[in-house]
């Protein structure tokens, strides 16, 4: 009896240790936290303060740091951003972004809304709501990268009038992946719609699309930040567009010469290929002799051809048929 009296002191004394210790290491953790969150805040004032320094205009409306215990990361309510010489203006709101204190390369965000506005003269803008992003961080690219966003809507203002719609869509998302040296790129949207110019501003049916394409040496080619796509190569797997009636899907591979022309060697898959050669029509009324060039010929071949297409110099044949020329890139 008088043995088990005497351990329970001793039992005692180490469950106070024990104790004191979670509560001092939940402190420190704490501590270090707070900490790294006061870095972090700064961190964000001082790369705006950077932007402004280099005359742009710059903020990130009530910037905090939040995600205690487990996450960190910046919160603001408003975002902007405005250089007049680099024609580009942002206004985005409800930005939220954060890493788990174990995970600290994945990053997840989310953007309420944005909107950007070219200010070059083209009057070009773009807008979205609902953006959710993630990536993780790596040397010289990341090794993923995800966006999603729902409205996707493109317009364009002009001198005295307010912004036309160009093309909407319902939703839409990119990721990139790093395979190696290479890059893999994919992205689909819903529902887009764009507008005949000048041919009547007609709303076009909306289309469903996706591709999926990789970049030889991708990740050399983006780390020397290229103005342009030229010495460019790759595979795309599959890009296809189309409405419930009809489609049409390409895949092969490509490459971009110093000359900015394309080279690629194409296999054009087609679902009901006379509705889609009205679609074709309808949609880019400069090649509708062409796609009646066409038409007939390709109908003949059923209900699901698929068919050669190559580009040479950025030249469109299909066989002995040219369909038309690729601007250099």
């Amino acid at each position: 009896m008088a043995s088990s009296d005497q351990a329970k002191p001793g039992m005692s004394r180490r469950f106070a240790w024990l104790a004191g210790g979670i509560v001092a290491a939940i402190g420190i953790y704490t501590g270090a936290w707070f900490y790294v969150a006061g870095r972090l805040e700064a961190e964000v004032e001082a790369v705006l303060a950077r932007a402004r320094d280099g005359g742009a205009e710059a903020a990130c409306a009530n910037a905090e740091a939040r995600g205690y215990p487990f996450r960190i990361g910046i919160f603001c309510d408003k975002v902007a951003y405005r250089d007049a010489a680099a024609g580009l203006s942002l206004d985005g709101s409800g930005l939220r972004n954060a890493a788990q204190i174990y995970q600290p390369t994945r990053i997840v965000g989310e953007l309420d809304t944005i909107a950007l506005l070219l200010g070059d003269g083209s009057g070009f803008g773009f807008a979205a709501k609902d953006i959710r992003y993630s990536t993780r961080t790596s040397d010289p690219l990341p090794e993923r990268v995800s966006v999603t966003g729902q409205a996707l809507v493109a317009s364009q203002s002009r001198a005295g009038e307010g912004p036309v719609t160009l093309a909407d869509a319902a939703a839409g998302e990119a990721h990139l992946r790093r395979e190696g040296a290479d890059l893999d790129f994919a992205l689909n949207f819903d529902a887009l719609q764009w507008r005949i110019v000048p041919a009547g501003g007609e709303m076009l049916p909306p289309l469903d699309g996706a591709a999926d394409m990789r970049l030889t040496d991708g990740v050399a080619f983006l780390a020397d930040q290229p103005t342009s796509l030229r010495g460019a190569s790759g595979e795309i797997r599959q890009a296809s567009v189309g409405t419930e009636g009809t489609g049409a899907s390409i895949a092969g591979p490509f490459t971009v010469g110093a000359d900015g022309l394309l080279d690629a060697t194409l296999t054009l898959s087609i679902r009901n290929p006379q509705a889609f050669s009205m679609l074709l029509a309808a949609s880019f009324p400069q090649i509708r002799p062409q796609v009646d060039q066409t038409a007939a010929l390709i109908a003949a071949l059923g209900d699901n051809p698929r068919l050669p297409l190559s580009v040479s110099k950025g030249v469109v044949r299909m066989g002995f048929l040219t369909l038309g020329r690729i601007p250099a890139f």
